[in-house]
């Protein structure tokens, strides 16, 4: 699928399976074109009686719907609709029937020259570019603290018995937590997002390699969801992949960092972009 808006043109291609072992898929996918590029988020959602279906269908179908109701910067509106689509999946989440609901998500608008990628829990995004895969996200689970503790490896991590074990959830509180993130977009890049069913069955040298071979978008997310479930297929597998051929100009607004080793709270992330022109110039 080809989305040219004004002179951001992107290659985009969403496909997700059910894996070898699992009886539902509970990931779910959403490729979105806008007028400066397009809105992309994979969920995998987690819980008992199909809550876990339903958390990530609600989250994706929650952030297209209040992402496209709301105004301003892109940082700022990403993570307002993320508030918005955490507050409903919270309070889905108090119904017995529901009870454990939650699901992760990582969401990339691409906005002309600019990508902002917003991440709760351990679904990823990464970036290809000049050869080399890069991660865009950090996972919030109990592995990768212990890896940034120095606690454990990457291959500890892999095999270990809690590795599916996240420690940040939308909908699992009611006070959201996200990392949030700005990056330069340059023709040629292209933007991976996944579910755990592809980052944890294929290394990462591995993805790299099968997205440099595909010939298209669409051959890339074919190729490494066939090669995750010849590896087993131990879980739901979602690849989204996003080929980016023209970008416009960078947007006027600050790209957001990183902060912090771990997730923050969204009104901390909403503190400096909510700020006017002239606070800097009174500072008392």
């Amino acid at each position: 699928m080809i989305y040219s808006e004004a002179t951001t043109r992107l290659e985009v291609a969403l496909l997700s399976d059910r894996g070898q072992t699992r009886a539902l898929n509970e990931d779910c996918g959403l490729a979105l074109s806008l007028p400066s590029g397009g809105l992309f988020a994979v969920a995998d959602g987690m819980g008992g009686h199909n809550a876990g279906d339903v958390a990530s269908t609600m989250a994706v179908s929650g952030l297209q719907e209040t992402y496209l109701q709301l105004n301003g910067p892109t940082p700022q509106r990403l993570v307002r609709s993320l508030e918005q689509v955490n507050t409903r999946l919270h309070q889905e989440a108090h119904k017995p029937e529901r009870r454990g609901m939650g699901t992760t998500l990582t969401a990339v608008v691409v906005d002309d020259g600019a990508a902002i990628i917003a991440n709760i829990g351990d679904s990823r995004a990464y970036l290809l570019r000049g050869g080399k895969l890069t991660h865009l996200t950090r996972d919030h689970s109990w592995v990768a603290e212990q890896q940034r503790l120095g606690l454990l490896t990457e291959q500890e991590a892999r095999v270990h018995r809690w590795r599916n074990v996240i420690s940040n959830a939308l909908g699992s509180a009611a006070l959201l937590r996200l990392d949030l993130t700005g990056l330069r977009l340059e023709a040629g890049d292209q933007l991976l997002l996944c579910s755990d069913g592809l980052s944890g069955v294929l290394e990462d040298d591995r993805i790299c390699e099968l997205m440099k071979l595909a010939p298209s978008a669409q051959g890339a997310v074919v190729t490494l969801v066939a090669e995750a479930n010849r590896l087993g297929g131990p879980d739901n597998i979602t690849a989204l992949l996003v080929k980016v051929q023209a970008v416009g100009r960078l947007p006027a607004y600050p790209l957001p960092q990183l902060i912090g080793d771990g997730p923050q709270p969204s009104v901390k992330l909403l503190a400096p972009l909510r700020r006017r022109p002239w606070d800097r110039l009174f500072r008392f």
